[in-house]
């Protein structure tokens, strides 16, 4: 099982030129960069009821960010967990993520996803009650775009002219596509139908869910990518840091690799150059424990 880093960066982090080159160098397999196009002042988190935490409010470009990544890198692996797919408009989406794999040799993952906040989708033009509707149509409008020379589109939420849409990727047919949602039936349709894989948050339940996944799929599990973000801070913890959630992380590891998932995607502190580069040395610890 490989190991791979889900990084919270913003203008108050280490910057990307310097985060990246550090995870590739440490042996990580692949980093992922996560995605608002604006958090709205009323937003409401059940898991978070004191208010919202502050990197809410500041996530850069996602594309600027893996750009930067690709540029500063040779090896690792770089994607999105998770692109809001509804939200965004699927001619300039195809582009940028097509784009983005060409530049970087053919390293890009899209991990995709519904969003979770109502007015944020609402402010972008989306009726929350439709976005699942809304997020399959942009998808698979995506993958003609990238596998099609001429495509036009006549969709209940997509609609635009016969067009050429260049480059197409680099990865062929394109880029893998990992549906981030929850393990639901619905979720298990759009990985088979839409999707190459699944990028889910750990969570208790996994094994259940990766043997309901495996027979949705024909008997053959698609390429599982999972979130734990116990590395990532946490009120005012960097939990990376302790030997306790160290042996914990090394402990699902070992269970996430005995289930047939692909790779662990971790959180890391990205607040401290030393301490960023402590937590990766930690995290060796972990690959090897699986390899």
């Amino acid at each position: 099982m490989l190991i791979g880093a889900n990084l919270i960066l913003n203008d108050t982090t280490l910057p990307m030129r310097e985060v990246a080159p550090l995870v590739e160098d440490h042996g990580l397999d692949a980093l992922f960069l996560g995605e608002h196009t604006h958090t709205p002042v009323a937003t409401v988190h059940p898991q978070y009821p004191g208010g919202l935490p502050e990197f809410y409010k500041r996530f850069l470009d996602p594309f600027v960010q893996l750009a930067v990544a690709a540029t500063v890198t040779d090896r690792i692996r770089i994607g999105t967990g998770v692109l809001l797919v509804a939200e965004r408009n699927p001619l300039e989406l195809a582009k940028a993520i097509a784009s983005l794999d060409v530049v970087s040799g053919g390293r890009v993952e899209v991990g995709v996803g519904l969003g979770w906040n109502a007015l944020e989708m609402v402010n972008n033009g989306i009726d929350p009650k439709r976005r699942r509707a809304i997020f399959r149509e942009k998808l698979a409008v995506l993958r003609r775009l990238w596998t099609e020379d001429v495509v036009g589109v006549d969709g209940e939420f997509v609609r635009f002219t016969d067009s050429w849409v260049y480059p197409k990727p680099q990865q062929k047919p394109h880029p893998p596509i990992l549906i981030g949602a929850a393990g639901t039936p619905a979720t298990f349709d759009d990985v088979v139908n839409l999707g190459d894989g699944w990028y889910p948050l750990g969570s208790p339940d996994l094994p259940e869910k990766v043997a309901t996944l495996t027979e949705r799929a024909g008997g053959a599990l698609p390429p599982v990518t999972v979130v734990e973000m116990e590395g990532q801070l946490l009120g005012k913890t960097w939990y990376i840091d302790d030997d306790d959630v160290l042996a914990k992380l090394t402990k699902r590891a070992r269970r996430y690799a005995d289930l047939g998932v692909h790779r662990m995607s971790v959180g890391l502190p990205l607040d401290d150059t030393d301490r960023l580069r402590a937590a990766l040395e930690r995290l060796a610890v972990i690959g090897d424990a699986v390899a």
